[in-house]
């Protein structure tokens, strides 16, 4: 199991979920597929802050990262329903570069895991979703 070093549970789980689950402790981890946490804390490291959920600061972001099945939040079938799904606001760096550096190096190690990138949004949204990336490049999707 990997635990990110950049981000507590909070940031990843609506609060829904964490408060009906947090009895679990780390093992909530499990809900998300390793390759978004470990490519999480690659972009941190990389481009500095970024945000996620922030509701367990007082903020009003809680679906950025998991998303329950009922959720109204998104597609029915979204990859954040599935924990291969993250929406971050970077504070150091503008969304729109960071799309730039992936798509220019997809194959960069800190990118090796991106397989989706939603463009013409103000957030960055990323997934490692069942997609060919070798053979198709990165998928995008647009809103």
């Amino acid at each position: 199991m990997y635990i990110p070093k950049f981000f507590q549970l909070t940031e990843f789980l609506p609060p829904s979920v964490f408060n009906e689950f947090k009895h679990r402790g780390s093992s909530l981890w499990l809900m998300f597929d390793d390759r978004l946490l470990r490519t999480a804390d690659a972009l941190r490291n990389r481009y500095g802050r970024m945000t996620y959920n922030n509701w367990g600061v007082g903020g009003p972001r809680t679906m950025s990262g998991f998303r329950p099945f009922d959720s109204e939040t998104g597609v029915p079938l979204s990859q954040h329903k599935f924990g291969r799904a993250g929406d971050a606001l970077p504070a150091d760096v503008s969304p729109e570069d960071i799309r730039r550096d992936i798509l220019a190096t997809p194959w960069d190690e800190d990118f090796r895991f991106i397989t989706c990138l939603e463009m013409d949004i103000p957030w960055f949204h990323f997934d490692v979703r069942n997609h060919d990336k070798e053979e198709k490049g990165i998928l995008l999707i647009r809103p």
